[in-house]
């Protein structure tokens, strides 16, 4: 099982609404893909030391899981999960940072 893992930071102007309609549409896309075993996100949990955040403060975590790298790296390639990706970016610009890797034992 490999996971990735994304750490998104979205604009202060962006509606809860909004960002509930991005990991709403997320989902459909990643799990109609056929190509994700599950897909979880939740909020960024803040703190006041967050305003220091040397790259950037999150807003949301996201877990996507996958059978194997392969499985990931066809994913990412997906043409529908481009689409989505570039239309949140055009209607939100956002920043996130991601990691591949093994599910973690914590």
């Amino acid at each position: 099982m490999i996971i990735h893992t994304l750490v998104f930071s979205f604009s202060d102007s962006m509606p809860e609404a909004e960002r509930n309609q991005f990991f709403s549409e997320m989902d459909e896309v990643i799990l109609g893909s056929g190509l994700a075993e599950k897909i979880d996100h939740k909020p960024h949990l803040r703190l006041p030391d967050d305003d220091y955040a040397p790259v950037f403060v999150s807003s949301a975590i996201a877990e996507i899981s996958c059978k194997d790298l392969p499985t990931l790296q066809k994913l990412t390639e997906y043409a529908k999960l481009g689409e989505f990706r570039d239309k949140w970016q055009q209607k939100y610009p956002y920043k996130v940072v991601w990691v591949n890797h093994e599910k973690l034992t914590v």
